[in-house]
């Protein structure tokens, strides 16, 4: 992983304040989530002292572009990764370095500064995320929220070490859905950049600038067509996974019976790329028996890693909820709830990983699984999102949750599928992936081809109905590896096998009479592996880890009073309102930020408690 953070004084030539240097260098312990010992400093400073780029990686030397590279009388330094090294020479040039970032292949974000300027970019996805702040003395521009907020509070209170202040209402995103569907951050005065944005202080004076996503064309109306947008999609993931090629060790590739990594197996196996498999669950899960599948049929290795249990074999091992949410907030900044599944902090393995996430781009991002597509069910499943879960707020938390929804609604108006589509880049990717995903840097190389600037802008220049279609990945995975047609994928079948036509007249006056419409479908080749939802022991908890839930949100409420929780969440859902359990997503989101609002980031190093011991429901009786 790489931190880095950008400074500007607003006064032109005047110095940066010692101080902000000097916290932001005593703050990376609690901003950067990895052991302090693992980790180099670099730092490049201007000539009158008004600009600075501070620098810090735990990753191994000669991994990658240098932390910092130079020329053209500037530096930079980039997270993430570019599809080809060589183009951080054409960033440090660029006149415009959004317009550059996001025509650039790779999944990155770009810091660099020069005499008197400081600028940053992020891609099509913001996976990896650029935040900024300001006070009266000095702009700062970071790669981690968390090391802004403390920079800017630096120079507001001229502290070394100051305290957090928090953004309460914008913390009600959280509540509700356990991510923030806004470019709010929980530090206060701390903003995520846009999709596809740049930011520049130039002479003390801030910019920011968005670049337009491409129109989308028409769908395709023959196969001639159809071909076409397959191999264009094909060459653009092929491009992505290019540099793979040369990699000492084989690509660990996280499988599951879904569509999305199957698309990656068949990626790599077409590139020529050595690649393992490995799918988590328990052996009779459905990711685990058709990955297994998909793997034989490609000829790679591929392993099981099952959850741990107790020595009988009848309860499964899970951290402590405070352990786990500690691991949470640092890896994750606040921006993700513990209800996820993230993993911990090891030694930093250079080995590229890869999953499945993100791969919704290709099929319309939030249209994916939108039933319905008619813009009137667009509209409510808009509304739908940006009010889950709203009966828990307060009226100030409702009032901050309609603010926010309010220019998407407006979009749903003028383009229901794009917006859906646009709606999952900004904030599935760019706020709750780039949370995650953060996790992942600390300690891994992912490379995920589905979020590279230049697959997302061939994805977004075709039709969102159609990619929601799904017609597209299943022509790449067969043209990739034509072994794989008759796999079947877990959960429902293709949609283009159930939506394979569009209606009639008549079926359209049927739709707007709420009548019936009778669908006429084939078979998905192999046929389709039904399956329940496997147990969850996050929704299905047992009453010890319920009660301890319970217990620390009654406990944070109590300590902080009108400065928490209850700011944003009425008191009966603080008290004892989901008592019951009805609601553990909320309940996790919950946890989480009452964790977060009273010791979080006081120390780096988790707590130490005893793990928990959760039952393992019998299966049902077959009734044979």
């Amino acid at each position: 992983m790489r931190v880095h953070l950008a400074l500007a004084a607003r006064r032109a030539g005047v110095p940066l304040p010692s101080v902000v240097l000097e916290a932001a260098r005593e703050a990376i312990t609690r901003a950067f989530p990895v052991p302090a010992a693992t980790v180099t400093a670099s730092g490049w400073r201007s000539a009158t002292g008004d600009t600075a780029l501070l620098s810090w990686s735990n990753e191994p030397e000669g991994h990658g572009p240098p932390t910092l590279a130079s020329g053209a009388g500037r530096v930079a330094g980039l997270t993430g990764h570019l599809a080809d090294p060589g183009d951080v020479e054409r960033l440090l040039a660029a006149p415009r370095l959004g317009e550059a970032a996001v025509r650039t292949g790779g999944v990155f974000s770009v810091f660099r500064a020069g005499e008197g300027q400081i600028s940053a970019a992020t891609g099509l996805t913001r996976a990896c995320p650029v935040f900024y702040a300001e006070t009266a003395d000095v702009h700062v521009v970071g790669s981690r929220a968390l090391l802004v907020h403390l920079a800017a509070r630096a120079a507001e209170t001229a502290s070394r070490r100051p305290d957090i202040v928090w953004d309460l209402p914008a913390l009600e995103s959280m509540v509700r859905t356990g991510y923030f569907l806004s470019d709010e951050t929980p530090f206060r005065g701390v903003g995520a950049l846009p999709c596809a944005a740049e930011i520049t202080i130039t002479a003390g004076r801030r910019a920011i600038t968005v670049s337009p996503p491409p129109e989308p064309r028409a769908a395709p109306t023959s196969r001639r067509a159809t071909r076409a947008h397959v191999d264009e999609l094909a060459d653009a993931l092929l491009a992505a996974v290019r540099p793979l090629r040369d990699t000492a060790a084989p690509v660990r590739l996280s499988l599951t019976g879904g569509r999305d990594s199957r698309l990656l197996a068949a990626l790599l196996y077409k590139a020529g790329i050595p690649f393992v498999t490995a799918t988590s669950g328990h052996d009779d899960s459905p990711d685990v028996v058709l990955a297994g599948r998909v793997a034989e049929a490609l000829g790679v290795r591929h392993s099981v890693s099952r959850p741990r249990r107790s020595e009988g074999g009848g309860e499964l091992i899970v951290p402590h909820p405070r352990v786990r949410t500690h691991n949470t907030l640092f890896a994750c900044e606040g921006m993700i709830s513990a209800y996820e599944n993230i993993p911990g902090g090891t030694r930093y393995d250079p080995t590229p990983r890869m999953s499945g996430h993100g791969g919704e781009i290709l099929r319309g991002g939030f249209l994916q699984n939108q039933a319905d597509p008619d813009p009137r069910a667009i509209r409510r499943r808009v509304d739908a999102l940006f009010g889950r879960n709203a009966d828990v707020l307060t009226r100030e938390g409702r009032e901050h949750a309609q603010a926010v929804a309010s220019p998407w609604r407006e979009r749903c108006r003028e383009d229901g599928p794009g917006a859906l589509d646009h709606l999952y880049l900004a904030y599935r990717v760019g706020r709750w992936h780039a949370a995650s995903r953060a996790s992942l840097l600390r300690a891994q190389n992912p490379v995920p081809p589905f979020l590279d600037n230049l697959v997302v802008r061939t994805a977004l220049g075709m039709d969102p109905l159609w990619r929601r279609s799904e017609a597209l990945i299943h022509g790449v995975i067969g043209a990739f590896a034509p072994q794989l047609r008759d796999v079947p994928v877990e959960g429902r079948p293709w949609r283009f096998t159930t939506e394979a036509r569009d209606p009639t007249p008549a079926e359209r006056l049927r739709s707007r009479l709420r009548l019936p419409v009778r669908k006429e479908t084939r078979p998905e080749p192999g046929g389709p592996v039904p399956a329940g939802k496997p147990w969850n022991w996050r929704l299905k908890p047992s009453q010890e880890l319920l009660d301890l839930m319970r217990a620390g949100i009654v406990e944070a409420h109590g300590t902080l009073k009108g400065d928490g929780l209850a700011a944003i969440v009425d008191e009966p859902h603080i008290v004892g309102g989901e008592a019951s359990g009805d609601r553990m997503d909320v309940l996790w989101h919950l946890y989480t930020v009452s964790v977060m609002l009273t010791d979080a980031f006081a120390c780096p190093d988790p707590p130490d408690l005893p793990s928990l011991s959760i039952p393992i429901p019998e299966p049902p009786s077959t009734g044979r």
